[in-house]
Formats: structure tokens, sequence, C-alpha cells
């Protein structure tokens, strides 16, 4: 029974996000996530990587 409920409220946050992201125009998007930097663009790839990586194995020593 948790997993259906956590299941409901995941799917219901997605389609809540979904529905209300598409009031914002793409030029809402355009201006709030341009890289002033190159540093700055390389810094969020590499935290994004790294926290992929996190998720993948912390998640993959959790199923064994």
């Amino acid at each position: 029974m948790r997993l259906i409920k956590n299941f409901v409220f995941v799917v219901g946050g997605l389609i809540s996000d979904l529905w209300l992201g598409m009031g914002f125009k793409p030029k809402f998007y355009d201006n709030h996530t341009s890289s002033k930097t190159k540093v700055g663009y390389v810094c969020f790839v590499v935290m994004a990587a790294v926290i992929s990586l996190t998720v993948v194995v912390w998640l993959g020593n959790k199923i064994r």
C-alpha cells in the first residue's frame, strides 16, 4: 500500500508540474536559464553528472 501511495504522489506531482508549467511562455525560460560564464556552465554540468551518478550508485546498492 505504501508503494502505491508513493507512486500516486509522484505521478500527481509530475502531472501538476506539467499543468502549471504550461502557463509559462518560452521567453520566461530563455531569460532564466542563460549561463553567463563558461565556468558556470561547466560547474552546472559537473554537478548534474555527480548527482546523477550518486543516485544511480545509491539505488544500485539499495536494490542488491
